[in-house]
């Protein structure tokens, strides 16, 4: 089976790191915005996994309450949205408890999944993750290119199969790459989906299924919405067309990349737990809500 794990990190227009050097009208916010997505979701019978940051729960209850009344799984993105490798290992494991239970007691239920801003995770955070009471992770990238990543120690886990790696009771889900060459290629963020045209994308979906049996999209609020942003004037242009390029039709597109991965016989699930099932320890990936 064929799997596809799609997945929004529930941040701010105005948490990208690229936006943060510029002075922000925050009273303009774009997670409110993002009904039509479900909405879309649920046309399509889609569950999905939202990483929300604790820092946006009080002021969007109401849409984090939506999210969980459609069943969908909810996660963690962090406290804020600031990179791990500046925080040190005990205001990490503080934060990291603090913000599980501020979503925890939004939704009423337990929070099992952490994603890094910007794939920042390094081990030390990682262990203090699980040793909280988290069950999963997904901020495991092999593409060092980007200074904002992390090269993910992830020794002594085990590949259980594609992109989903555990150890012990604790399992990490890859963010997929397109190996061209000795060149891995990221083609899975919503910026990538927003700047490529779909013919391009079908090319390298095609590409990427001939290599793995699973795949995982992330995305984010303001790529799901076409609310305008009201950019500090001092923002450059690359910086405005990397927050701006394609958001207008991106939803449609969006709906494209699901008719087309349904149509290369995947599966949308959430991520969660792998487990054992039958006498001869069969695993199933993911868990079916």
């Amino acid at each position: 089976m064929k799997y596809t794990y799609l997945t929004v990190d529930v941040e701010e227009w105005y948490d990208l790191e690229y936006l943060k050097k510029y002075d922000a009208d925050k009273s303009v916010e774009v997670i409110p915005e993002i009904i039509d997505f479900l909405d879309l979701l649920d046309e399509f019978q889609i569950k999905a996994t939202f990483f929300v940051l604790a820092n946006v729960v009080e002021r969007n209850d109401d849409i984090i309450q939506e999210i969980a009344r459609r069943n969908h799984s909810i996660g963690c993105h962090g406290y804020d949205h600031e990179l791990l490798y500046k925080k040190n290992p005990d205001e990490f494991q503080t934060e990291v408890l603090k913000a599980k239970e501020i979503i925890q007691n939004c939704i009423k239920c337990d929070v099992e999944g952490y994603r890094s801003a910007c794939f920042s995770m390094e081990r030390d955070k990682l262990d203090a993750i699980s040793k909280v009471g988290y069950a999963y992770d997904s901020s495991y990238i092999k593409f060092e290119q980007n200074q904002l990543y992390r090269n993910l120690d992830i020794n002594g886990f085990e590949s259980v199969d594609d992109l989903v790696y555990k150890n012990g009771d604790f399992f990490e889900y890859e963010i997929p790459t397109l190996k061209i060459g000795k060149y891995n290629l990221p083609i899975s963020g919503g910026g990538y989906l927003r700047l490529l045209p779909f013919w391009t994308l079908h090319i390298l979906l095609s590409m990427y299924a001939k290599q793995k049996n699973n795949f995982l999209l992330y995305i984010h609020p303001f790529e799901l919405t076409k609310t305008k942003l009201p950019f500090s004037s001092e923002i450059g242009w690359k910086d405005n067309f990397r927050v701006s390029v394609g958001r207008k039709r991106n939803l449609k597109k969006i709906r494209k990349v699901i008719m087309l991965l349904q149509s290369m016989g995947t599966e949308f699930c959430t991520l969660g737990q792998q487990q054992e099932v039958g006498e001869n320890n069969e695993k199933s990936i993911g868990y079916r809500q």
